[in-house]
């Protein structure tokens, strides 16, 4: 029996999301990969997809020609693991990366950071399918000042699918800055879940942009829960 030697090939099944588009070469070489590959030609000829596999009994892959039982468990087993793998991918998967908006524009960072000697220490933001990930650094301190080292940070990591709501609020440059230096204002993200309220703070003008993947997320979070 024939199997896949192709690298390109081989290196595609190592990612498994959207198995369900699979045509039956692409099953069949996921099958061959796991020391199954004899049964490559059945499983094109009756062109089985990622999408059809879940839906193979033992009944069915004995039709087909899989007679060794042995065979057929490791096969449904194999499709277990497969829809496992998904899932946790489609979890993980990143959909957007941010850091939080500091200073309203050059003149309040310059004030602040000593013109980039002392560090920014903003929130980092990382949304993935099912979670959004704050990451919050607390710098160390010398009365007002900010040091370069010793710092600590904390790690809030929100559940999609226990967000209830999330708004934006606009926040306008002190009005000096915003005529004599050309400020820009920021928006706040408020996201309320079980755990309390959450603020995400990004440019002026990403507000929507970025509550609307949040939003698009907290959707898919709750349908893949309830899957």
């Amino acid at each position: 029996a024939s199997t896949s030697t192709d690298p390109a090939r081989q290196d595609s099944t190592l990612i498994v999301e959207g198995y369900e588009t699979w045509n039956a070469e692409r099953l069949a070489d996921y099958f061959a990969q796991q020391g199954l590959g004899e049964y490559r030609e059945i499983f094109t000829y009756h062109k089985i997809t990622g999408r059809i596999a879940p839906e193979l009994t033992d009944a069915d892959l004995k039709d087909i020609g899989v007679k060794i039982v042995g065979d057929r468990c490791r096969f449904r087993s194999l499709i277990k693991t497969l829809k496992r793998k998904a899932r946790a991918e489609k979890r993980n998967k990143i959909v957007w990366n941010g850091k939080e908006h500091l200073f309203f524009g050059k003149f309040e960072w310059c004030l602040s950071t000593c013109c980039g000697i002392l560090p920014e220490d903003p929130s980092t933001y990382r949304l993935t399918n099912t979670h959004l990930k704050i990451k919050t650094v607390n710098p160390a301190r010398c009365g007002p000042i900010r040091l370069c080292c010793c710092a600590d940070y904390s790690m809030n990591n929100i559940d999609l699918s226990q967000v209830t709501d999330v708004d934006i609020e606009g926040i306008p440059p002190p009005c000096l800055q915003q005529v004599m230096c050309c400020a820009n204002g920021k928006e706040n993200i408020e996201i309320s879940s079980g755990e309390g309220e959450t603020i995400l703070v990004v440019e002026s003008g990403f507000g929507e942009q970025v509550s609307t993947l949040i939003m698009n997320q907290v959707e898919e979070s709750q349908l893949i829960e309830r899957d």
